[in-house]
């Protein structure tokens, strides 16, 4: 069992983490901008086209912030080890979700072999203004950040809401995606991504959620799983300096808006896919209860250049069960 301390401290960390059933995706362009990124911790100003000199960890990586031409101020963490010829990889979050809200197990593999740009999105967290309601505007102020840090090339890594961002994204900007991960997410239009359970819409829509509720939404219902996910809510401490602002409930319920409409069943728009030709890497775990995993098998279906990774004995945290797997297989996907 979680201790009192443990308990109390997660609830406060991860509280409004907990529910990554959503969808964020986008539709349309926009209009780079000259911006100017501000490290929290010195109040200096760099360039945003400056490349990241910190290796860190995600655990340690300072937030960054960068105001960017639709008058929003995003909060960021950008650290890795880029290599010679390799591009940055964009890592867009789950409902709810904030930059505290992902495993350092998994970023740091990851981070091991190249820069990595953590990002709240539109009135998530850290970052000004009112979240969308629409995935396709979530998309919109996601191409805006990235405008602003002035990437001319990048690779997309989406969870679940993010990952849905991910695809529009890749398909409105493909001569700036190279490749995409998508991560316990489905296609506009997809099966049975409208949540209608009750104790799962309970448990997801908390005021509150705590450490209980994320192992019964992201983790499978057995003793290898939830012993993974109770050591993955433990990785969550690792960070002592620098916390994200949690989600509020507005975020919530924006959120909860745009995935409802993205989640309408509707074979037409799986037609869309055809036009994301990329290399995308498709992953979830086989008992998936926020998004089920026969959305990913549509995405690997009509993706042009999709391979598809189903995780045993895993629900929609199986990129946290799996951390280092997962992430060694990020790597070895981007590096191809």
């Amino acid at each position: 069992m979680l201790s009192t301390k443990f308990h109390t401290r997660i609830s406060r960390r991860t509280a409004l983490v907990v529910a990554s059933m959503s969808v964020l995706a986008a539709v349309a362009g926009a209009t780079p901008s000259v911006a100017t990124a501000v490290s929290d911790s010195s109040g200096a100003a760099r360039p945003a086209v400056a490349q990241t000199q910190n290796p860190g960890s995600a655990s340690t990586a300072p937030n960054q912030r960068v105001k960017a031409a639709n008058g929003v101020t995003y909060q960021y963490r950008r650290f890795g080890h880029p290599s010679a010829g390799s591009v940055p990889l964009v890592f867009l979050q789950h409902f709810r979700g904030t930059l505290d809200s992902w495993d350092p197990k998994l970023i740091d593999t990851i981070a091991a072999k190249r820069e990595v740009i953590l990002v709240d999105n539109v009135g998530v967290g850290g970052s000004t203004g009112t979240t969308a309601s629409t995935v396709q505007q979530m998309a919109l102020d996601a191409i805006d950040f990235i405008d602003a840090l002035k990437l001319p090339r990048y690779d997309v890594f989406g969870f679940s809401l993010g990952g849905e961002v991910a695809q529009e994204v890749a398909l409105r900007r493909p001569w700036q995606v190279r490749r995409v991960v998508l991560a316990g997410t489905g296609p506009q239009g997809g099966v049975d991504q409208r949540a209608t359970d009750p104790n799962i819409l309970q448990r997801t829509l908390k005021d509150n959620p705590g450490p209980e509720d994320y192992l019964f939404l992201f983790f499978k219902n057995t003793a290898t799983s939830q012993a993974a996910g109770k050591e993955f809510l433990q990785r969550l401490g690792q960070r002592t300096t620098g916390h994200d602002a949690p989600s509020n409930l507005a975020t919530r319920d924006r959120q909860l808006t745009a995935w409802s409409e993205w989640g309408i069943p509707d074979k037409s728009k799986l037609i869309r896919l055809k036009a994301l030709f990329q290399p995308v890497l498709v992953a979830d775990g086989e008992s998936d209860m926020l998004m089920p995993a026969k959305n990913s098998h549509l995405l690997a279906k009509h993706l042009p250049n999709a391979q598809l990774h189903i995780y045993p004995d895993a629900g929609h945290g199986f990129l946290y069960q799996y951390a280092v797997k997962f992430g060694t297989e990020v790597n070895t996907f981007l590096d191809r």
